[in-house]
């Protein structure tokens, strides 16, 4: 490139932090080589109370680029304590594709920053990249993302990478009912509602099974349903009737999504077909005896 063809610095920001020309700026100031870094710095940190946040995005975006990452490390080490929930809507976005820039840089700096990014919040970012170094330190902050509704996607994604490490504590986790197990809460539930979808992801060995088998008589339904697909899958064969007469019981109890699931799960183990047969044999000479008796 000659040098007459190299972008202008101030003419690169204000593309970038123009509406329409937005992208082409990221490319005009990453031309411009290290010349750029001070000024995408700058507005990197530019606070903006609006909440706008699509130019210091795209400034990360520069950065990354111009693999600039000790500048982008500086951003997320640097604390903000934003009052007001629309410029701190704002900062979580920049904070995420920040993370996101640095995700696949293998730097044990990079890995402790975002441990401690976590800690505070499940920001979605932070989470996905902190996941995509798939060690299993990072299991606990990411199992407890599975709470938060924005995060639990990327949670999920980073636990099903990680795999057969990360059985361990995700049986750990269906387990524990917080705060208490005659008052579990709505985020409990969520955290082993996902932790135990994860484990259908992953599979489990027969010999994990016993520790998961008490599950199938959970009051939550949902979590009852994945705990017998579990029993489908990796349990032994000898175990299945449980399971499916459970499934069975649950049926009429549930809503259609719910309903969708255990028809999927009954159909994963050849043993069901005789047990569902049985099953409706019984119902029928129940519905035929009351009515008999005038019940119906």
């Amino acid at each position: 490139m000659s040098e007459n063809s190299i972008p202008d610095v101030e003419q690169a920001i204000n593309k970038l932090t123009s509406f329409h020309d937005g992208d082409a700026g990221v490319l005009d100031g990453s031309a411009c080589g290290e010349r750029a870094i001070p000024a995408l710095r700058a507005l990197l940190f530019e606070r903006d109370p609006s909440g706008l946040f699509q130019s210091r995005r795209r400034a990360v975006e520069a950065l990354a680029k111009l693999k600039a990452h000790a500048v982008v490390i500086d951003y997320l080490e640097t604390e903000r304590a934003a009052n007001d929930p629309v410029e701190r809507l704002g900062d979580d976005a920049v904070i995420n594709a920040a993370a996101q820039a640095l995700a696949e840089v293998r730097d044990e700096r990079i890995f402790q920053l975002l441990m401690r990014l976590a800690q505070r919040r499940s920001l979605t970012g932070v989470i996905r990249a902190l996941g995509a170094f798939r060690r299993p330190e990072a299991l606990p902050l990411l199992i407890d993302a599975l709470e938060d509704d924005a995060s639990r996607q990327q949670a999920k994604a980073a636990l099903t990478t990680i795999g057969r490490a990360a059985r361990p504590a995700l049986i750990a986790a269906v387990k524990l009912r917080l705060p208490s197990s005659e008052q579990e809460s709505e985020s409990s539930l969520r955290r082993r509602r996902s932790a135990l979808a994860v484990l259908q992801e992953i599979g489990i060995s027969q010999r994990m099974w016993p520790e998961l088998r008490g599950l199938i008589e959970d009051p939550d339904a949902k979590i009852s349903v994945l705990a017998c697909g579990l029993c489908l899958m990796g349990a032994p064969a000898m175990e299945h009737r449980n399971a499916v007469h459970r499934l069975l019981h649950l049926i009429p109890n549930v809503d259609w999504m719910l309903r969708d699931e255990i028809e999927d799960c009954l159909k994963r183990s050849d043993t069901t077909r005789e047990i569902i047969r049985d099953h409706i044999r019984k119902m029928t000479g129940r519905d035929i005896r009351r009515s008999r008796t005038g019940e119906l």
